[in-house]
């Protein structure tokens, strides 16, 4: 047996919805499970284990849990409305609900994942080589929400790091947020939103993008980029609260990445605060004598020539690697900036 899908006429019930956003169309729901072929990722459900964090109203939790059958599926939230709905779901569909359980942990606090897996031991996932994306563990998020963009930032740190749930391996996330976040984490060499967040989600993950809502202009997204994704379209009308900014799903699958992160973190950071400046330039703001000590290495005029905002990822490794290597580099931790923090 399955569990009850809610419509959004029952949902909108539901009296706060704490700024956040939610595609409330299972039909649509079910368009999106169908692209991303999550069976082909985690073909033994009876070892999957799905941590949900804000799951608010939860109509896509029970869609994912009806697809995939987990072994666990663990729903984190802490806000009172959505705790009694989801409470209420529970009990409701008690036959069918073998896992699917409810933490009223907070998810934006990092205790609150101490506290799951190691303290209390209510989900603990298998540990995985980096080889390959986790078969047995997946991570789907709300963050559209005014604080999604920041702690999005966070967690992207954490896969960069590979630590907090990207401990357990490369550990894939579906994730909504603003249509906004979206597009400064998709923008390519070149585009105007081209920034470090940008730089750093190329450099760390494989992201796609799986839903998006139209808007009276179709869509924010260009035609290049949704020819490459041909992500599921759905009308503002499948989303409660009624009012706010668009909103968009991505899947974020961790790379197996060899990148030097501290010195990454520092050249991406001090180029891309001059992204507009030819590279030429702006390469003195790694160190005194940086200018003039990256010139003599490249010997690339062209790529001397290019602004940091139209660098790829593996010219900003090809600067790190110089940057590593040059014999005056400044002491990089007395200097210490957070490079996943954007300040467009």
């Amino acid at each position: 047996m399955s569990l009850a899908v809610k419509s959004l006429g029952e949902l909108s019930k539901i009296k706060h919805y704490y700024g956040f956003r939610y595609l409330l169309n299972a039909a649509v729901h079910e368009q999106i499970f169908d692209k991303l072929k999550l069976a082909t990722v985690y073909p033994e459900p009876n070892k999957l284990k799905i941590l949900d964090l804000y799951p608010g109203p939860s109509q896509h939790s029970a869609i994912l849990y009806n697809r995939c059958k987990p072994a666990q599926h663990v729903l984190m939230d802490a806000r009172p409305d959505f705790v009694k709905h989801i409470s209420q779901f529970i009990t409701e569909n008690s036959q069918h609900a073998q896992g699917f359980q409810l933490v009223t942990l907070d998810p934006y606090d990092w205790h609150s994942y101490t506290e799951l897996i190691d303290r209390n031991k209510v989900m603990v996932p298998s540990h995985k080589g980096r080889e390959a994306i986790h078969n047995e563990f997946l991570v789907v998020a709300n963050l559209t929400g005014m604080i999604g963009e920041g702690l999005f930032m966070q967690w992207l740190a954490c896969i960069g790091n590979c630590n907090w749930l990207q401990r357990f391996g490369r550990v894939k996330i579906l994730v909504w947020v603003p249509e906004s976040t979206a597009l400064k984490l998709l923008a390519k060499p070149g585009d105007h939103l081209r920034s470090k967040c940008s730089v750093v989600t190329e450099a760390f993950t494989e992201t796609k993008l799986v839903a998006v809502m139209k808007n009276k202009t179709e869509t924010s997204f260009n035609s290049s980029l949704l020819e490459k994704h041909r992500p599921v379209m759905f009308e503002s009308k499948d989303v409660w609260m009624p009012s706010g900014k668009p909103i968009s799903l991505l899947e974020i699958d961790p790379r197996d990445h060899k990148v030097d992160l501290d010195n990454f973190d520092y050249v991406t950071k001090h180029l891309l605060i001059l992204k507009s400046t030819p590279l030429y330039d702006a390469l003195e703001s790694l160190g005194h004598g940086g200018k003039e000590y990256f010139c003599s290495v490249i010997g690339d005029d062209r790529l001397l020539q290019k602004c940091p905002k139209d660098l790829t990822v593996s010219e900003f490794i090809y600067c790190t690697e110089i940057f590593d290597k040059w014999p005056f580099k400044p002491d990089i931790y007395l200097d210490f900036i957070d490079v996943f923090q954007d300040n467009d």
